[in-house]
């Protein structure tokens, strides 16, 4: 297997110890932001445009439930935890959130790579939605699936108590992001007690394997593969990457950097080449085959891990609003405003995965998008109390354009060891100095954070809610 797109692996990292995740001194040194830093770090340079905010009266009366309308997000990952937190202070109370999300739990999807093979902790990265919001009057969190939309109403698969089997909106944000494959993404795991199960799943295949094959050299899959070696060293792994840099949004040295850590790891690499998966999927029988590839290449192994691919899921505006979706893509397409590209419903915005920005798909870059539509409906809903000379509907304030945010990020690989790519002082930069990203260190890649978001605290008595 010795080519010129194929790198053989340096002098492997030493092995993690055998210490469980919550021993690790090296990541528990590390301060772990709390809520508000990491709202402040993530939006600080998310510029939405000059503008001013819609104001309104926090001594105005508290408005009945049934008497307020709904301000909907389809979609509960971090769009919607990123509006919760901008509403409470601008959003008035003739209006609330109603988040429409099929899981029980919030998945705190950063830390997968991790969980696929190191257990124990996995009860962390699924947080409960319960006390999202304070009241119904500020908000409510339904679990059931979006099926499809008309122009006031949300069309639910299931009955809700208090909402039967559809919801109405007078102002939408569709954040639905987009499905990839497992581990990376459990979106058919609806309930913490699956997910947990298939997290666990993924742990024993990686046991059982000798020789692993990782298909896609994106975050999760670069991750994924550095795991596996710090924690079982005795194990090949492989990794396959269609491009010939990694990261190509991010600068060049990022790429650079991720390939001699990976290195280092004992990760062998093999850039500028596409596997030829096998008509039906790969079997999970743990029987030694030989993988082709596009180049000619055979790679020897027994498990295989796909961490390529992204689809949209788009289909729920399909039914309103088809124009609005790119029909190659499948993206919505969207104005700098987040409104959908169709005039005919500019009460709808969206953002996130599953929106057609030209950044890069982050969560940092979805919370400053939902930050935005969140203020630009507060200026929707106050220029309806206003109107110009003659009687007419205007909206006095400019809605906020979005302002793409410098490509930011974190790779973590293995309990150690990191690489980002950070804005500083206006310098953009790639690093590797452990000085620097240490303070970033986590065993759990700091999902108590999603749990302060959502207003319940991570401790032992509610871990395993």
């Amino acid at each position: 297997m010795t080519t010129d797109n194929i790198v053989e692996p340096a002098a492997a990292i030493p092995a993690a110890t055998d210490a469980t995740p919550a021993e690790s001194t090296i990541l528990t040194n590390a301060p772990v932001l709390t809520d508000d830093k990491v709202v402040a770090e993530t939006l600080k340079d998310a510029s939405t445009g000059d503008h001013k905010e819609a104001t309104f009266s926090k001594e105005a009366a508290a408005v009945p439930k049934d008497q307020q309308k709904n301000v909907v997000i389809i979609g509960g990952s971090c769009c919607a935890v990123s509006s919760m937190l901008t509403a409470k202070t601008i959003l008035p109370k003739t209006h609330r959130l109603i988040v429409i999300e099929k899981h029980s739990h919030f998945h705190y999807m950063f830390a997968f790579p991790r969980a696929t093979v190191i257990s124990g902790w996995e009860n962390e990265l699924f947080v409960p939605y319960t006390k999202m919001f304070e009241s119904p009057e500020k908000g409510e969190v339904v679990q059931a699936l979006a099926v499809s939309m008309t122009k006031t109403h949300v069309q639910l698969d299931r009955e809700v108590p208090g909402f039967g089997n559809q919801i109405e909106y007078e102002y939408l944000i569709y954040a639905t992001g987009s499905r990839h494959p497992e581990p990376g993404n459990l979106n058919d795991c609806d309930t913490k007690e699956s997910a947990i199960a298939r997290l666990r799943e993924y742990q024993e295949k990686i046991k059982k394997s000798t020789k692993v094959l990782i298909v896609g050299g994106g975050a999760v899959g670069m991750e994924l593969a550095t795991e596996i070696r710090e924690h079982f060293p005795e194990k090949e792994v492989t990794l396959v990457h269609s491009r010939d840099r990694y990261m190509p949004i991010y600068l060049p040295t990022m790429s650079k950097k991720c390939f001699k850590t990976m290195e280092k790891f004992g990760v062998k690499q093999i850039m500028g080449d596409r596997v030829i998966i096998p008509e039906g999927g790969f079997k999970d029988d743990f029987q030694m085959i030989k993988v082709k590839t596009k180049n000619g290449l055979e790679i020897e192994c027994d498990y295989q891990v796909l961490c390529t691919g992204m689809t949209p899921q788009s289909d729920v505006l399909k039914t309103l609003a088809p124009k609005a979706v790119d029909p190659k893509t499948g993206l919505v397409m969207c104005k700098p405003t987040l409104q959908i590209e169709d005039d005919e419903f500019p009460n709808i915005y969206t953002c996130g995965d599953v929106a057609n920005l030209n950044v890069m798909k982050t969560g940092g870059a979805a919370w400053g998008q939902a930050d935005l539509c969140v203020r630009n409906i507060a200026k929707m809903i106050d220029s309806k109390k206003k109107s110009d000379a003659s009687g007419k509907q205007v909206l006095h304030e400019k809605l906020g354009k979005y302002k793409p945010i410098a490509p930011q990020i974190m790779l973590y690989f293995g309990v150690a060891w990191g690489i980002c790519q950070l804005k500083l002082f206006g310098f953009l930069f790639a690093t590797d100095w452990k000085f620097l990203i240490g303070r970033f260190f986590s065993y759990n890649i700091h999902a108590t954070r999603a749990w302060l978001w959502l207003n319940t605290p991570m401790s032992k008595e509610t871990a395993d809610l």
